[in-house]
């Protein structure tokens, strides 16, 4: 099973159905995922988790390409301005590794919580 860390946030939105696509640089890691695949997303410091199914995968040359893709970007970003989902990115990523990647968008199904 591939494994993620996310934000706690991130588990809120998306055990509230507001969420249903995480966005991650493209990497070995990511490359590995296929449609049906399992995830176990573990909230950073924390017992807390849950289990996906990737029901579809989305790759992206860069960023503009994404924000382009306006139901994924609502699926993954919600409420986010281009500015604050680019500058998320950054924070998370790093504005280099961003600026250099292709996205990936991988959209799931919770199976357990």
């Amino acid at each position: 099973m591939i494994e993620y860390r996310i934000y706690e946030s991130v588990y809120e939105n998306i055990i509230s159905g507001k969420k249903n696509i995480e966005v991650r640089l493209q990497n070995d890691k990511s490359n590995k995922i296929k449609i049906g695949d399992k995830i176990k997303f573990q909230v950073l410091d924390k017992e807390i988790y849950l289990q996906v199914e990737v029901t579809n995968k989305y790759i992206y040359d860069d960023f503009e390409e994404f924000w382009k893709d306006k139901d994924i970007v609502l699926s993954s970003a919600k409420n986010y301005t281009k500015e604050e989902c680019k500058n998320k990115l950054y924070e998370i990523f790093g504005k280099e590794r961003v600026n250099n990647s292709k996205l990936v968008a991988i959209e799931f199904k919770i199976i357990n919580n």
